[in-house]
């Protein structure tokens, strides 16, 4: 993924407003700066000990935090602009929503493990100007209710192993990611309806036209190293990220991080048998971001490793 833009927001996911980094026992994060509307970044935190206290309230934002429970929290309290509010115990897989343009105080005093994503408001424009609907203004998801939600939980535990690994992410996977995750938001806490969601539906009937496929599977072969984001994809074929997300699956059948994934392991196996290249430099050739990147998904297409499968090629 790319730094965070110059002059972003003061809340983001490598700089967390309720506690220093140096107080977590573990923290990690990843940004896109090629999201649409603004900068979208994920994080996970962790704390093993108790004692943290009430935080330090939050700097003003448009913007929401969303925080998936990773391991059980106990019942504890804190306030909203002043008002003490009761936060009830969250299993995992909990869902709780802040909207940051309140100010916020939590009482962190239990050992936490979590994972958080900063969504701009922003961010919501693309799926209501592509249903014409009006702006999401806030999200319905209070604090104070239980709320177990299997999609965001199922979508941050997609990105863990990237948070892991933040030099593995590309920026076409992070940016579906991302993406599902942001109209998992709108269509469940934004106010859009059954019939809403519906047509959207309709929408996925599209394809992409023959130039527009041939230009961005172009693109996307062309430069197997490179690292280019659905903004830059999308607007190639001179649709919307949504979209063109749809769009390509329904074209290629696969989504486009899957689709750039196998061409790149495809290409891997092409050079391990034409050439005697270490697979470390056919790695990076490939676009991988080292051996062992490549050995996992080689191994996941193919059931073995690139060596492995090298060899059995030259007996």
């Amino acid at each position: 993924m790319e730094a965070p833009s110059q002059g972003r927001r003061l809340i983001a996911a490598d700089e967390p407003f309720f506690a220093d980094r140096a107080q977590l026992d573990d923290s990690s994060w990843l940004f896109s700066v090629n999201f649409a509307h603004g900068d979208l970044s994920v994080a996970r935190y962790r704390r093993d000990r108790p004692g943290l206290g009430i935080c330090e309230p939050n700097p003003s934002a448009d913007m929401v935090m969303a925080v998936v429970i990773l391991r059980p929290l106990p019942r504890h309290g804190g306030y909203c602009d002043g008002r003490a509010i009761d936060v009830p115990a969250l299993g995992t897989g909990a869902l709780t929503c802040l909207d940051l343009r309140h100010s916020w105080n939590l009482d962190l005093s239990q050992p936490f493990d979590s994972f958080h994503a900063y969504i701009p408001l922003s961010a919501f424009d693309d799926i209501c100007k592509e249903l014409k609907r009006p702006r999401i203004e806030r999200l319905h998801c209070p604090i104070d209710v239980e709320r177990r939600d299997e999609t965001m939980l199922g979508l941050a535990r997609a990105l863990l192993p990237l948070l892991a690994k933040p030099h593995e992410a590309s920026a076409v996977f992070t940016d579906h990611v991302f993406s599902a995750m942001v109209a998992h938001m709108a269509v469940t806490y934004g106010g859009l309806s059954k019939s809403d969601t519906q047509a959207r539906g309709q929408l996925r009937r599209g394809m992409l036209t023959p130039l527009q496929e041939r230009r961005v599977t172009n693109r996307l072969l062309d430069e197997l190293k490179g690292n280019p984001g659905l903004s830059e994809l999308a607007s190639i074929c001179g649709l919307s990220r949504s979209h063109f997300v749809r769009a390509f699956k329904q074209t290629t059948g696969l989504p486009p991080h899957r689709w750039l994934s196998m061409r790149r392991v495809n290409r891997a196996k092409e050079l391990l048998q034409a050439t005697e290249m270490p697979i470390s430099a056919v790695a990076l050739d490939c676009g991988f971001a080292d051996q062992s990147h490549l050995t996992r998904m080689f191994s996941k297409f193919y059931g073995v490793g690139p060596g492995a499968w090298r060899r059995q090629r030259q007996d």
